[in-house]
């Protein structure tokens, strides 16, 4: 949570911001007061994104099945305006960390706080699906951690039951891959049970701090796993493996509907603390920070200037420094002097690249909206790709999904392939063509944002010096298990993104594969 730096309007419809409770892709969560007196979440999208129709549309339905739901493990939309030139949405503020939050501050939930957790999930999906409504992004950031019990929120890609009309741009990823069901993964008509299904992996999360599926790594391989693989169950306590094993089913017929679960689950002993010390104590941290917010005192009011000032010679020129970037450098002095916990740290690293925001470097000299189509959409499988590729024949042929057409992102688990040796190496390969569309974004702008998603600043490394494309991005170590070398590259409106993991290719001696893997992909693939 960030104090309102006054970027932008100090009100939100009748809402008085007070603070940031957070911002990503899609825009920023405020935090406000309401006429009322009463706290509220304010979901306020980015500019930009309120001109594209598609996206305002999904807002609307966004506020439309919001206002559907009810139950005291939801939390309630109580205003909201999506024909407002900059859409919003508010809701009753409920305070405590995300499931997210905790696990990383805290690490994994000791079972009885799991248990408690599944039957809160449990409540709330029979809420939506009471509704006739289905979720489709349940996963540890949209599930609260309040002191009276578990909250769910964001119905940003909620559907009707057995509504699948299609309002995003072909192609897109709607979700998070590592707690979507092999239905949605697949892009294949939804149910109810796709909930059951990341209710499931988010248990597994809870209990174990870990994904069930691909290991948090590049997202290609990650759906090929919630398609085909087994989940990774270790560390989730004995007496509720079978209850997760059966929201993990790949059938989505053979997993238990919410009131199913409720009755496996049994009741949650009322006597005792609902969460661990950790996730209380930044219960306590976020109403003190909000406490602090709302009682910083009002600056006293500028004096009027003096009718007839006396004439000055003129001042010496001096810096004039960013307020943001001081406070941001006297938070990162102060920590270093004191000696902050790992939550204070990570405020004061928030704090510092909100403040000090780096630039985006676009290789060329023509903006990237005047850049024509350089590789065109066409049909491929994994053969035809690696038919135009030169790899160790120790890795011999590839397997994968490599069939789906290339529109401007994912379609389910498609454009991915994956090399493998006897001895447990691995290189997969995926690639991304992305379309002009008239009247709209280039396939390169587009290209460049699918690209910069995969930036994290301070974990990837820029390279401008790869040959066969404009730009590319390093991660050594990635976040999969065994992810030694990750690189994304993107040649105009084109990306394509290399792992290798193995033993026989540790760091320090994964690049020049993964270099060779990248420039043979780019080069096969239609132009």
């Amino acid at each position: 949570m960030q104090a309102w730096d006054g970027a932008g309007p100090t009100h939100v419809g009748p809402f008085r911001v007070v603070g940031v409770l957070g911002r990503g892709g899609m825009g920023r969560v405020l935090l406000a007061v309401g006429p009322d007196g009463q706290f509220a979440a304010v979901k306020q999208v980015h500019a930009e994104l309120a001109r594209d129709e598609g996206f305002r549309a999904r807002f609307r339905r966004e506020v439309e099945a919001s206002g559907k739901v009810s139950g005291t493990h939801t939390a309630p939309v109580i205003d909201a305006d999506p024909e407002a030139e900059t859409p919003w949405l508010a809701s009753r503020f409920v305070a405590g960390p995300a499931l997210s939050r905790a696990l990383d501050v805290g690490g994994p939930l000791p079972e009885p706080a799991v248990r408690r957790l599944a039957v809160g999930l449990a409540h709330a999906l029979a809420d939506v699906h009471g509704a006739g409504l289905i979720h489709r992004d349940l996963k540890p950031s949209n599930v609260l951690l309040a002191e009276d019990g578990v909250r769910v929120i964001d119905f940003g890609i909620v559907r009707a039951v057995g509504d699948q009309t299609r309002i995003t741009h072909t192609g897109m990823l709607i979700g998070s891959p590592s707690f979507m069901s092999p239905e949605q993964a697949l892009g294949q008509e939804l149910t109810p049970a796709s909930d059951v299904f990341s209710l499931g992996a988010t248990l597994v999360a809870a209990c174990t701090g870990r994904v069930p599926f691909g290991g948090g790594g590049a997202v290609p391989k990650v759906l090929l796993d919630v398609v085909h693989a087994e989940p990774d169950l270790d560390g989730v306590p004995a007496a509720l493996r079978g209850i997760v094993e059966r929201c993990l089913a790949k059938d989505p017929a053979a997993r238990p509907a919410p009131w199913e679960l409720l009755d496996l689950l049994g009741r949650v002993p009322s006597a005792g603390a609902a969460w661990p010390e950790p996730v209380l104590r930044l219960i306590a941290e976020q109403r003190a920070e909000i406490a602090g917010l709302v009682t910083v005192p009002v600056p006293p009011p500028v004096p009027a200037p003096d009718p007839d000032p006396p004439v000055d010679p003129p001042p010496v020129a001096r810096r004039r420094w960013n307020p943001y970037l001081v406070a941001a450098v006297v938070a990162v002095v102060v920590a270093a002097a004191t000696g902050l916990t790992a939550a204070g740290r990570h405020f004061v690293w928030l704090a510092y690249s909100s403040a000090v925001p780096e630039s985006v470097p676009t290789p060329g000299g023509t903006p990237l909206g005047q850049v024509a189509d350089k590789y065109r959409p066409q049909r491929m499988t994994c053969e035809q790709l690696w038919s135009g590729m030169t790899v160790p024949a120790v890795l011999g042929k590839p397997t994968g999904q490599g069939l789906a057409e290339h529109n401007g992102g994912w379609a389910g688990p498609g454009n991915v392939c994956v090399w493998r040796t006897g001895g447990g190496d691995e290189v997969l390969v995926s690639w991304r063509v992305f379309v002009s569309r008239s009247g709209g974004k280039t396939g390169a702008e587009q290209a460049k944002s699918a690209y910069e998603d995969g930036y994290r600043r301070g974990e990837t490394r820029r390279d401008g010096s790869l040959g066969f494309a404009e730009e590319g991005l390093w991660r050594q170590k990635g976040r999969g298990a065994g992810e030694n070398c990750v690189l994304t590259a993107r040649d105009v409106n084109q990306v394509v993104s290399v792992s290798v993991s193995g033993a026989d290719y540790p760091p320090g001696r994964c690049e020049a594969l993964t270099r060779k893997f990248g420039k043979n992909a780019m080069e096969a693939i239609p132009r």
